[in-house]
C-alpha cells in the first residue's frame, strides 16, 4: 500500500481511539472528527488519482499484497 495512505489510515485510527477516550469533551471530539473527515478526503483524492475505479486500500496495493490479503496463492 502507498506509505502515505497507510499513514493517513493510522491517523484515522488514532483519532477514533481519542474519541473513545474522551467522549465527554465535545470540542476535542469535534476536532478529531474534522481530522478524520480531512484524512478521508485526502485518501479519496489520492485513490482517485491512482485508479478511479478501485477503492482504497486496494487501489495503491500491489498484486502480491492483494493476493496475500485475500488468502489466495499463486
Amino acid at each position: 500500500m502507498n506509505p502515505y495512505i497507510s499513514e493517513l489510515f493510522d491517523l484515522i485510527d488514532s483519532c477514533r481511539e481519542e474519541i473513545k477516550k474522551y467522549p465527554w469533551d465535545f470540542i476535542y471530539t469535534g476536532f478529531m472528527k474534522q481530522e478524520i473527515d480531512k484524512n478521508i478526503s485526502e485518501i479519496k483524492k489520492i485513490s482517485d488519482s491512482i485508479s478511479p475505479q478501485i477503492p482504497e486500500p486496494w487501489a495503491s496495493m500491489t498484486a502480491d499484497e492483494i493476493i496475500e490479503g485475500l488468502g489466495v496463492y499463486k
